[in-house]
């Protein structure tokens, strides 16, 4: 096991400084990347059911991130038993952090980030909020790019309210040499689940797919969602552009 963390700590500090690669997210799960300054993203996206996501961001002097989505990814319901249905939230971000080798050679890319609900369009529960504070790390190996962090996240429903909890953040990227614009994706992160009788509850959402990087300003995702609690029929099948502009 020690020859094995020689060796990653070897190749980590033998990578060349380079430009943080680009994307607030793997699939679900946030990043470290930030993007450079003068540069606008956004990204479009609907799955199988027909939601649909929509996220804007814009960079500060590329030291921090301001982001505005909607999307249907918290799920509430009056009895999770019998049905569950995708809230539609629009939601503000904001994320600060430094680049890989920013401080010290070989050093991840870091980013703090917080999120907070400020609209809910036709709830089907009553006054649904989704929050959460996460710190992640983010490491460009060249092939395979890591991500690992732990998120906070807190959320109320009708005359509940949970108190933050932690849950850990994961996602990897592989990029085959072969393939040099094609990425496999996967990551797993957390949502609430709003119940208006019982509260909010924490579930897993685990993603797998690929990106095919069409342009050097766009790139086009597929992938697989599955969320805790579900079968194999509830997953999510979803496609999404992402591009970005750059001053």
């Amino acid at each position: 096991m020690r020859a094995v963390l020689t060796v990653a700590a070897v190749v980590i500090a033998a990578r060349p400084v380079a430009a943080d690669p680009m994307g607030s997210r793997v699939l679900t799960a946030p990043t470290a990347w930030l993007p450079p300054a003068g540069a606008a993203t956004a990204t479009l996206g609907i799955d199988h059911r027909g939601d649909t996501a929509a996220f804007v961001s814009a960079s500060l002097d590329g030291l921090a991130e301001l982001e505005i989505d909607e999307d249907g990814d918290v799920r509430g319901c009056t009895d999770c038993a019998m049905q569950r249905t995708a809230l539609r939230l629009g939601r503000a971000a904001f994320r600060i952090g430094a680049h890989q080798d920013a401080w010290l050679h070989g050093m991840p890319a870091l980013v703090l980030g917080v999120r907070a609900t400020f609209a809910a369009y036709e709830p089907a529960v009553g006054a649904p909020r989704a929050t959460d504070a996460y710190l992640v790390a983010s490491r460009d190996l060249g092939v395979v790019r890591l991500h690992a962090g732990v998120d906070a996240l807190a959320a109320s429903v009708a005359d509940h309210r949970s108190a933050a909890e932690l849950r850990p953040l994961a996602g990897v990227e592989l990029h085959p040499p072969m393939y040099p614009r094609s990425s496999l994706l996967g990551d797993i992160a957390w949502e609430p689940e709003l119940e208006a009788a019982q509260g909010p509850v924490l579930r897993w959402m685990l993603g797998v797919g690929v990106r095919y990087q069409a342009f050097s300003w766009a790139s086009v995702e597929l992938a697989v969602r599955a969320r805790q609690g579900d079968d194999l029929g509830g997953a999510t099948v979803m496609v999404r552009v992402n591009a970005i502009a750059r001053r």
